[in-house]
């Protein structure tokens, strides 16, 4: 294995938002009193936006690469610079969010969300690679990251 993808997971509201506005321009497709033009360009735009993420890849001789996909494709990359890490960690973190700026701030100003994540420590310096909702899944991917790096793991959750 010469490098390990980590898939950085799109926020929950982005994936709300994105349906319906994909749903709503795929529905006014089928209007009949406006121009199909703007329509067509409508649907491309959302559907271009549903299908964008982007992806760290991580490889064994460090030259890290941010990809940015359309459905899992590739389009372009650009240099991912990270420090080498000391060690990887994985532990749970709670991640809050302002609700001040939207209709959702009816429900609380503050949001959160609990995952887990995957960490590079360089010194008192880290970034996080990788973020997700299931512990399994986390693991998985530091212990990739451990092979591929031959750095320790440090798991905090279960420590």
């Amino acid at each position: 294995m010469s490098y390990v993808i980590c898939k950085q997971e799109k926020a929950l509201k982005g994936k709300i938002v994105t349906s319906i506005v994909l749903l709503f321009s795929f529905l006014f497709l089928f209007n009949q009193t406006e121009p199909f033009l703007p329509r067509l360009i409508l649907f491309i735009i959302t559907l271009l936006i549903f299908g964008f993420s982007t992806s760290y890849k991580i490889s064994s001789d460090f030259n890290n690469q941010k990809l940015f996909s359309f459905f899992g494709l590739s389009l372009f990359s650009i240099k991912l610079d990270l420090d080498f890490p000391d060690y990887i960690s994985v532990f749970s973190a709670s991640f809050s969010l302002n609700n001040d700026w939207s209709t959702v701030s009816a429900l609380g100003t503050k949001e959160r969300h609990n995952k887990v994540v995957v960490r590079f420590f360089k010194g008192n310096k880290n970034v996080t690679v990788y973020k997700t909702n299931k512990y399994q899944e986390a693991v998985e991917k530091a212990n990739e990251l451990r092979t591929l790096l031959n750095v320790e793991v440090h798991n905090m959750i279960n420590e």
